[in-house]
């Protein structure tokens, strides 16, 4: 009889013990899901903010205050920043192109588009950084619990500081 009880209380325990550890697996499944899908939902934030900056640079280029010849590098940079069809390694160099000319063509009310660029920037790598992090896991590699996703990239490109409403700089 005490046999009979020593085993069931070991046989209890097992089974705590894999209900633990199955509720461990699906958690840190559920928590790889949401990564993968917060860096999509950056990215797409990233992409807009990219884009209303371009459109926004070249409208204000056209402005009459600017000179012709910056109007036109402006323009230029931000029709390559616009093409539909670019890889990602020259989607952010045509991006850091737009960006350094800003800096050296300054248009004014540009400023606005271009923190929602850094700020979307940073939030997206930051999301990229959380997904890679947990892919790297022993036991989600293992158990291929990333399944076909793809492995999210951070987006690089030069891009300004920050300045926030209080005048600091971040």
């Amino acid at each position: 009889m005490t046999g009979l009880l020593g085993l069931a209380g070991l046989l209890i325990v097992l089974l705590g013990l894999m209900v633990a550890g199955a509720w461990w697996l699906t958690w840190l499944a559920a928590r790889l899901d949401r990564a993968h899908a917060r860096a999509e939902r950056a990215w797409v934030v990233l992409d807009a903010a990219l884009v209303r900056r371009a459109q926004r640079a070249a409208e204000l280029a056209q402005h009459p205050e600017v000179d012709p010849a910056s109007s036109l590098l402006v323009c230029d940079a931000a029709a390559e920043a616009l093409e539909a069809d670019l890889a990602p390694e020259a989607r952010e160099q045509a991006e850091s192109g737009l960006s350094h000319l800003l800096r050296v063509v300054p248009l004014p009310g540009l400023d606005l588009e271009q923190d929602r660029v850094a700020l979307a920037r940073r939030l997206h790598n930051d999301a990229v950084s959380t997904a890679c992090a947990l892919r790297r896991r022993p036991v989600v590699r293992t158990l291929r619990m990333a399944g076909w996703a793809g492995e999210p990239r951070p987006f690089e490109m030069a891009d300004e500081r920050l300045v926030w409403s209080d005048g600091a700089e971040r």
